[in-house]
């Protein structure tokens, strides 16, 4: 792409989220309606804690009809400007004894509930931020190969919707920098072995409303002392903190108001965030398109296979070898030196054989099982009688071999990513933060994966795939094995429900975060599969797969599992045709993805299945749980 046609194209974004974020939010707040009618001034002492020292007692106000203890701060908010409000408090307070003095501060060291107040009223200061703030640090990301350019737009169109915001980004921001007036009265009293701390304050808050406000605030915080710090353990808190509004400041600064500003209206409230406008979240996300498995087709019962015999055994994981052998990790109840304890095996089942042959078996194990492509290697971690942690490769004719690294070159097996590529397997940090390649016996360097720097959450590979992908709380996106970077990035729809409140990362839409569950890709099919869970939905809870076209990018259906309370197992077909994903309740679903038809019932036992796998060559679906092997033949009649 050219640099002119760059620009254009850059401008045009700009364009589209500056009148995005103006034509959602008006220029000026309307002057809140929202105030507490109900407050009252108690000078009951059970309105204080109990153990407050005589001397630090005082009336206070209580807000709320059916409270019994002290506010623990009021905001008043007058309608009038700073330069009306600010002489008729101070004169207030200075006839108590409290003067004050200019404090005045930047808008980008506000409260954080001004802060918000402040981004939630102007959509200019939103769109200040992202243009000069943001967006030189999402263009750079795009840059470094961490995001995508479809990417960078949404969390742009997220950012200039967001009320939320740090300081030290906001000081970058020339707007946020400049001064708000401020005058306080600051107080530290010591009371023995007691402190006092009061904290009132007036604030223009024209810079931050876009209209002549000013609010008033009212706070006092006792520190008392905790005598059970003296007799408990260490970390026992020294002091117990009240907070409080004294009652005599609060009447003087009201009926002050009121007499010198009569027809200015006022509102309170104990913070500043009941007066917070609501910004609306912009949907970045496509729509689901919900399909439900069908409940006609022939149905199909699985051939079993019972491994236990008088002792105790647990499978976890299964894959195949190309003569129909099954290489199982197992858990067995045995007896070692006289002791009877579990331990963990490799194990390995040939078609018609009578009894598994055992490979390995050690102290402990994973529950996972890695296989290549072709299904003639596979790797594992264990634990040997006596060893530490370590890596395993099995093929047969060779048997099991440990892997050893030089030191400082071991990765952290027990947190480590694994994906299977057509060259071996790839592994990767438990954040996705680095690659590195197995190659027979030799670990390649680190290669660093920009992208996990810019989720919070950690990234999560998926198996499958020509290239490696990744499940993060934005989408799924495909990374370049040899240098980390992204190549491309697809939205999906809501995997979650909105939760309450803001969001924890508000360039990130919390619809979109990944569930517990981890998808998959078929490369030969070209889709993938990324899970959802939304409970609280109008059709009630939804849980399944949704699954994209990875070609186009584009939604092919969103394939929904009945009855169940999540998605436990995901499992491709290596030709591409099938999918089958089980749920925690045991309901087992097949789908025929690119035909969006189930024409198996596939008859679930009553098994709990850890794992399962489609066949090498596609045409049967083998499960594992307790000793049993579950086999569907999918050959159709």
């Amino acid at each position: 792409m050219s640099a002119t046609m760059l620009g254009m194209k850059t401008r045009m974004l700009w364009m589209w989220i500056t009148l995005l974020i103006t034509s959602t939010s008006q220029a000026q707040m309307d002057f809140p309606s929202k105030s507490r009618d109900d407050w009252r001034l108690e000078s009951d002492s059970t309105a204080l804690r109990s153990k407050t020292p005589r001397k630090l007692r005082t009336p206070v106000l209580i807000m709320g009809e059916a409270r019994e203890i002290a506010s623990e701060a009021v905001v008043i908010l007058v309608d009038a400007p700073f330069s009306a409000v600010n002489p008729v408090v101070a004169k207030a307070w200075a006839q108590l004894g409290y003067p004050v003095e200019n404090a005045a501060l930047k808008r980008a060291d506000l409260p954080e509930d001004w802060i918000q107040l402040m981004l939630a009223a102007q959509p200019g200061l939103r769109v200040a931020m992202v243009r000069k703030a943001y967006g030189p640090e999402l263009a750079q990301a795009v840059n470094d190969g961490a995001l995508t350019d479809n990417e960078r737009a949404r969390r742009l169109q997220l950012l200039g919707a967001s009320t939320q915001a740090h300081s030290e980004t906001m000081r970058k921001v020339p707007e946020f920098r400049e001064p708000v007036q401020r005058m306080r009265y600051y107080r530290e009293q010591n009371h023995g072995k007691n402190y006092s701390t009061d904290s009132y304050d007036i604030l223009d808050l024209e810079p931050i409303m876009g209209r002549p406000v000013t609010a008033v605030t009212i706070q006092r915080r006792h520190a008392l002392a905790n005598r059970k710090h003296f007799f408990a353990l260490a970390d026992t808190p020294q002091f117990t903190t009240q907070k409080l509004v004294p009652a005599v400041v609060f009447q003087a600064t009201l009926d002050a108001i009121t007499k010198a500003l009569p027809d200015s209206a006022f509102r309170l409230a104990e913070s500043p965030e009941v007066w917070i406008p609501s910004v609306p979240i912009p949907d970045t996300l496509p729509e689901a398109d919900w399909r439900y498995p069908s409940t006609e087709g022939q149905l199909i019962e699985p051939l079993m296979h019972r491994l236990g015999n008088s002792q105790a055994l647990m499978l976890h994981a299964v894959q195949q070898q190309p003569d129909g052998a099954l290489i199982l990790i197992a858990e067995a109840n045995a007896e070692r030196n006289g002791e009877d304890l579990w331990i963990s095996a490799l194990l390995k089942l040939t078609p018609d054989a009578t009894a598994v042959e055992l490979l390995w078996e050690g102290e402990a194990g994973t529950d996972k099982l890695y296989a290549s492509l072709d299904g003639e290697q596979f790797w594992f971690t264990g634990y040997p009688f006596g060893a530490p942690l370590t890596l395993f490769h099995y093929r047969q004719g060779e048997g099991v071999v440990s892997l050893g690294f030089p030191e400082g070159e071991k990765p952290r097996l027990d947190t480590v990513q694994w994906w299977i590529g057509g060259r071996g397997p790839v592994l990767a940090s438990f954040k996705v933060g680095n690659f590195r390649r197995l190659d027979g016996l030799t670990m390649s360097s680190k290669q660093t994966v920009p992208r996990s720097d810019w989720f919070p959450s950690h990234q999560r590979l998926l198996k499958g795939g020509t290239n490696p992908w990744v499940d993060d709380d934005q989408g799924v996106a495909e990374l370049d094995p040899e240098n980390g970077r992204v190549l491309r990035s697809f939205a999906v729809p809501p995997r979650l429900a909105m939760p309450e409140g803001l969001p924890t990362w508000p360039e990130l839409d919390p619809r979109a975060f990944k569930t517990d569950t981890k998808g998959l890709v078929s490369a030969k099919g070209k889709w993938l599969a990324t899970a959802f869970n939304i409970e609280g939905s109008k059709s009630g809870r939804l849980v399944g797969v949704h699954l994209l076209d990875t070609d186009k990018g584009n939604l092919l259906y969103s394939a929904v599992l009945p009855e169940v309370n999540g998605v436990r197992l995901i499992a491709a077909s290596p030709d591409g045709r099938w999918l089958a994903f089980y749920g925690y309740s045991g309901k087992l679903v097949l789908w025929d993805v690119r035909a969006g038809t189930n024409p198996f019932h596939l008859h679930m036992p009553r098994v709990s299945l850890e794992d399962m796998i489609f066949s090498l060559t596609s045409d049967s679906l083998i499960g594992v749980g307790g000793e049993r092997v579950l086999i569907w033949d999918l050959a159709e009649p």
